[in-house]
């Protein structure tokens, strides 16, 4: 039985924003999932359980990401919002292929790229810029309020 880890977390991971690398760590649980059960050819089985994990966890995730980017005035900010509207509706299409043509490599290859693309590339460019407003916070003086990629409202 192969157990290894399609994604290992390491500090190279890390972009020193702790609520951030959290939900990342947690956002690369389900990916190894996913892999694991897709190499134990039981992947179709829990492919819907994977999407769905997916889809709350990454509008929780990128909710959480767009709140801080707001606040600390990150000036890309509408890009970033954009490309994770856009994540949200690939990783639909995507995961319905998948269900489609019983075939949950195309969901788990989309994932590991979306990891390398996106968390590893794209939010690496507002990783100092986040840091140095939290840096300004106390221990837990995180903003609240605005509407996020979920369409969720806020505590005002």
């Amino acid at each position: 039985m192969n157990c290894a880890l399609l994604i290992e977390w390491t500090d190279v991971n890390s972009l020193g924003i702790p609520i951030i690398d959290d939900q990342h760590r947690g956002i690369v649980s389900v990916i190894n999932s996913l892999a694991f059960f897709v190499h134990q050819n039981k992947g179709e089985y829990f492919l819907n359980t994977a999407f769905a994990m997916m889809d709350s966890y990454t509008k929780l995730h990128f909710s959480t990401e767009e709140e801080l980017l707001r606040a600390a005035a990150y000036p890309n900010f509408s890009n970033h919002q954009r490309l994770h509207a856009n994540l949200i509706r690939e990783s639909f299409f995507k995961a319905s292929e998948a269900i489609r043509l019983h075939d949950s490599g195309i969901y788990l290859d989309f994932l590991k790229s979306w990891w390398i693309a996106h968390i590893n590339k794209q939010d690496r460019m507002y990783a100092e810029i986040v840091q140095g407003y939290i840096g300004t916070l106390g221990d837990c003086d995180l903003p609240a309020g605005g509407r996020t990629a979920a369409g969720l409202e806020g505590a005002q």
